[in-house]
Order: structure tokens, then C-alpha cells, then sequence
């Protein structure tokens, strides 16, 4: 029971001594001096004691920084702005369909200029024949089934379909 410093616990090391401090305030004052701005005091401010356990103020650091967190990820999922893939993409999206829609409009207009001449030389056919027409017999149900095929006829070969 002699032997307590056999043990390695040095009691002296447990406190802080006065000169220990005051070297310690020295070296802040001339790290203070070194960052000091003129309208700082030419003291540095002492070190506020916080009475909390390391672990009480570390988990309030961690927290902090988890709401940090959260807040960012809240923001960056609410709004987000298109890249210039999307944008190139969107674009590229776009003029296909104005291209398609340019080809359809181009498309009826043939379709119309074919069916307005066939309709033109139809008309044309029809007012040559109409003198003899005057002059033979109406046979009103066989002439009419066959204008109708002929129109029928003329007009299959001027509309396309699509497929």
C-alpha cells in the first residue's frame, strides 16, 4: 500500500496550474493579435465554459448538421431545373414533331390538289358526253351505278391511305 505511485497515476496531472493558464491566455492573446481587425478588442474574449458533457455537446453538433442536411435535401427535391440533356432532348422531341406534322399537312395538300384535278377531269369527262346523253334514252339506274363506279374508281386511285 506504499507503493501508490507504482500504480502510474500521477495525481499532480489532474489539475492545472496557474502558470499553465496564464501560458495558455498568452498564446491566445498572440493568436487573437495575429487575426485581430481594428474594430476588435484588443483582448481576446475568454472561452465560454459550457458545464455539458462531451457527448451532450457533440450529439448537438451531430444533430445540427443532420438538419443542415434534411433542409438541403428538402430544397433540392422541391425545385429542380432542367439540364442541357433534358433541354436538348425536349428540343430534339420538339422539331420531330413539327416535322411529322409538316409532313401530314404536305401530305393533304397532295391528297387535295390529286382529288381536286381528278375531280376537275371528271368534271371535264362529264360535260363532253352530256350531248349524247340528251340524245339517248335515261336509264337512270344503270347509268348512275356506273357513274357511281367510275367515281368511285377515279377517286380510289387519287386519295391514299395511310397505314
Amino acid at each position: 500500500m506504499a507503493g501508490g505511485g507504482a500504480t502510474g497515476v500521477d495525481l499532480s496531472r489532474k489539475f492545472v496550474t496557474e502558470a499553465e493558464l496564464d501560458e495558455k491566455r498568452k498564446k491566445r492573446q498572440e493568436e487573437w493579435e495575429k487575426v485581430r481587425k481594428p474594430e476588435d478588442p484588443e483582448e481576446a474574449p475568454e472561452e465560454e465554459y459550457d458545464p455539458r458533457s462531451l457527448f451532450e455537446r457533440l450529439q448537438e453538433q451531430k444533430d445540427k448538421k443532420q438538419e443542415q442536411f434534411e433542409e438541403q435535401l428538402k430544397f433540392k427535391n422541391m425545385v429542380r431545373g432542367l439540364d442541357d440533356d433534358e433541354t436538348s432532348f425536349l428540343d430534339e422531341v420538339s422539331r420531330q414533331q413539327s416535322l411529322v406534322e409538316k409532313q401530314r399537312r404536305d401530305e393533304e395538300k397532295q391528297e387535295l390538289l390529286e382529288y381536286r384535278s381528278a375531280l376537275a377531269k371528271q368534271a371535264s369527262a362529264d360535260s363532253r358526253p352530256e350531248p349524247e346523253k340528251k340524245a339517248a334514252p335515261k336509264h337512270s339506274g344503270v347509268e348512275q351505278r356506273t357513274s357511281h363506279l367510275s367515281q368511285a374508281h377515279l377517286l380510289a386511285g387519287a386519295v391514299k391511305r395511310r397505314r
